[in-house]
């Protein structure tokens, strides 16, 4: 009797699709894995099985693949550079002056003085 691998839980390695982790808060992001499958969905999140290495798998929530579509991936990070580029282009057009005006009148300074050490 001859013992085969079954396609269904087996594939081949040269069937696999690949994936690729597009969630920029994701610690795998940027990073390419063969598909396994597509899991059913726990607490109400969907997540694949991916090939990590021989032998070793991973559970990767589907929203953070390439797999969703583009609206629905979480908003990316703000990096250093966009940061200060928006505080440098916030200062050109006058939009947060660094030293507020002061509005209103000064509050009037309490009339008790200061109690004395005992």
């Amino acid at each position: 009797i001859h013992h085969l691998d079954t396609p269904f839980n087996n594939p081949s390695a040269d069937v696999l699709a690949d994936i690729e982790v597009t969630d920029p808060t994701h610690p795998l992001f940027g990073r390419r894995f063969a598909l396994l499958r597509r899991l059913a969905p726990i607490g109400g999140q969907t997540s694949v099985l991916v090939v990590y290495q021989e032998g070793v798998f991973l559970r990767l929530p589907l929203v953070a693949t390439d797999l969703v579509l583009s609206e629905r991936r979480p908003p990316a990070k703000l990096t250093v550079s966009a940061v200060t580029e928006l505080v440098t282009l916030a200062q050109r057009f006058g939009v947060c002056p660094s030293l507020p005006t002061p509005s209103g009148t000064a509050s009037v300074p309490s009339a008790n003085s200061t109690s004395s050490p005992t």
